[in-house]
């Protein structure tokens, strides 16, 4: 079932079901914007850590407080949106970056190249593996996934923060994929 289609200056948005997960408290937005992004997708990808992009493949997608969002050239995805309150903040907050970098397009240097990928399990092997729970997480698996989706930060694990040239590697990926350090 979709929910009320709002239009907004530039774009507008619905709220629909998780057609996976009927059952779910859980939506996704479908955002279409007026003007198509595609000559942007290079300096988008250039401002926003962490995003998966290969150029000349039409989309461009990220992890922002734990959702998924995905950027194609007219039409823009957020998953696992609450509600009609939290759906406009991300539009409107979303739709605000993306007209920032259009007006400093000048002074980004665009991205023509694939950017490095970072798995859960890529991080997951790069952890201790000791399960201690010294992160508040349960497992060193849990806590990679916090780490991907930018909700743990590195210093939550003793051997991280403890044993930082050890871990220099893991930190560094880490920071190009937009975890604070």
């Amino acid at each position: 079932m979709n929910r009320n289609r709002m239009i907004k200056p530039g774009y507008a948005y619905e709220l629909v079901n998780i057609e996976c997960m009927p059952s779910s408290d859980l939506f996704n937005i479908v955002m279409e914007v007026e003007a198509s992004l595609e000559p942007l997708l290079p300096y988008l990808a250039a401002t926003f850590p962490g995003c998966t992009y290969i150029h000349g493949t039409g989309v461009l997608q990220f992890m922002e407080e734990g959702h998924i969002v995905a950027i194609r050239p007219t039409t823009i995805t957020i998953t696992g949106v609450e509600g009609a309150v939290e759906a406009e903040s991300l539009c409107i907050r979303l739709f605000q970056r993306i007209t920032d970098v259009a007006a400093r397009k000048g002074d980004i240097t665009p991205v023509f190249k694939a950017q490095p990928s970072l798995t859960v399990l890529d991080i997951f092997l790069a952890l201790p593996r000791t399960n201690c729970g010294l992160c508040g997480s349960p497992t060193c698996m849990a806590f990679a996934a916090g780490l991907h989706r930018r909700e743990e930060t590195p210093a939550s694990c003793p051997p991280l923060r403890t044993e930082r040239e050890k871990y220099d590697t893991l930190l560094q990926k880490l920071q190009i994929h937009g975890c604070s350090l």
